[in-house]
């Protein structure tokens, strides 16, 4: 049985112990944390087999993604899925086969997971900056692989997610400019996901977007995984340098331009 989390929910521990098993489970609990079930745009639901959790999933602004195990049962999962309207379902890419919904397009990308490294040496001050300034940034490194949302969707979710103390951002200004940045994507108290790095064209090669990305991570690796999703070989390459290792796999199936 697939369920609505709305105020009448009463399997909230069981909902967050389950979006425990990976970083799905963290990007749905961390949108869960931001927005509650107080918005439109964002529904959450829990699929429920003899009084467990085996499946959680998000819908934020038509784009999902699942939290899947072993014992989901992907039928009704899939049904589920196909008659939503949507944009976008993202999970991991070893229930693909089990997903039975029909797609335009499919991406796929590697999760990471932060094991060892030194922040380094370089003596590179780290501030945060403003919203507007980090969307600006964004915006020179937006690609196939790379899409930035509007100004007003991310100022939106961004500030919201700070007042929350969801959001940490970090950034390196070169030249009096915001040269690199990057920020926890997905917060909560049991896993991180790191993402939204970006380096201005003109201040690439200065280790910046290493020295932000291993400073945040060590910042949290002590007590929590932190994870960071990518979508080309050579930023898998970037972030094992890092002292990140390959711990899986995500696909997107893409419905909607």
């Amino acid at each position: 049985m697939i369920k609505l989390i709305d105020k009448d929910f009463k399997l909230f521990s069981d909902f967050k112990n389950y979006c425990k098993n990976d970083s799905f489970g963290t990007r749905i609990y961390s949108h869960f944390l931001c927005y509650g079930y107080e918005f439109d745009f964002a529904q959450f639901y829990v699929q429920i087999s003899d009084n467990r959790v085996v499946c959680s999933v998000c819908n934020l602004e038509s784009d999902f993604v699942v939290c899947a195990c072993d014992n989901t049962d992907f039928e009704e999962l899939s049904a589920f899925l196909d008659f939503q309207k949507k944009r976008s379902v993202t999970f991991d890419i070893r229930y693909e086969k089990y997903i039975n919904i029909e797609s335009k397009t499919r991406c796929y990308g590697d999760i990471l997971t932060y094991k060892n490294g030194a922040v380094s040496e370089l003596d590179f001050e780290l501030v945060t900056p403003e919203p507007k300034e980090y969307h600006s940034l964004l915006l020179t490194c937006e690609s196939d692989d790379f899409s930035v949302p509007d100004y007003m969707h991310f100022l939106s979710d961004v500030s919201r997610r700070q007042m929350r103390e969801l959001c940490n951002i970090k950034g390196i200004y070169a030249d009096n400019t915001l040269a690199s940045c990057a920020m926890t994507v997905s917060y909560t108290d049991f896993s991180v996901i790191l993402g939204a790095v970006a380096t201005h064209p003109e201040h690439r090669k200065h280790g910046y977007a290493g020295c932000i990305v291993s400073s945040l991570a060590q910042e949290y690796c002590s007590s929590v995984p932190v994870y960071i999703y990518t979508t080309i070989e050579k930023n898998t390459r970037f972030y094992e340098k890092l002292g990140f290792v390959l711990s899986g796999r995500w696909t997107k199936f893409i419905m909607e331009d």
